[in-house]
């Protein structure tokens, strides 16, 4: 069936019968009817235009939702890369702060065997010392009592040098 336009339902013509309709009551009915098919019209082609601007936001809503789920598919694959490299890095530094602590302990045992060598070293050295100066002092007490004999020896001299001196003297004098 076609569309009726209000012109459709003003304009239309009715054949009179025998008990036919009062033609003002028809054209009356025919005028409310086409009024009202006016404001009908007018509406749908208001709803049509905000359709229109409604399907247009649509659109532009379902661009931003593409825009913002491809931004968060980013955003997460960047996080997941984010926490991978972070991870790859966490274990790089451990490896590097195992090998470090590896390469402190074995330095520092290598050190602690080099203070053992060097206090062997001079444990060592200390009897070789220690030895030299008991020689060293048994030495000095042959010197000391050497020098106790001779000081013995020159007491018993001494009278000698003593007269030796006054006779000096006595020349001098004459």
């Amino acid at each position: 069936m076609a569309d009726l336009t209000p012109l459709d339902i003003l304009g239309a013509e009715f054949h009179r019968g025998l008990r036919g309709y009062e033609v003002e009551a028809v054209r009356a009915f025919l005028q409310r009817v086409a009024g009202s098919m006016e404001e009908l019209l007018r509406e749908r082609g208001e709803l049509r235009q905000r359709l229109h601007r409604v399907e247009q936001e649509l659109v532009v809503f379902r661009e931003r939702e593409d825009a913002l789920q491809n931004a968060l598919v980013a955003a997460q694959k960047t996080a997941e890369r984010t926490v991978e490299n972070a991870q790859a890095e966490g274990q790089r530094i451990v490896e590097e702060g195992h090998s470090l602590a590896d390469r402190l302990v074995e330095e520092a045992h290598s050190r602690a065997q080099n203070i053992d060598y060097a206090i062997s070293d001079l444990r060592s050295r200390r009897r070789e010392v220690r030895a030299e100066l008991m020689r060293l002092a048994e030495l000095l007490q042959g010197i000391i009592r050497d020098d106790q004999q001779l000081e013995q020896s020159d007491r018993s001299s001494s009278p000698q040098i003593a007269l030796l001196h006054r006779r000096k003297d006595r020349k001098k004098e004459a």
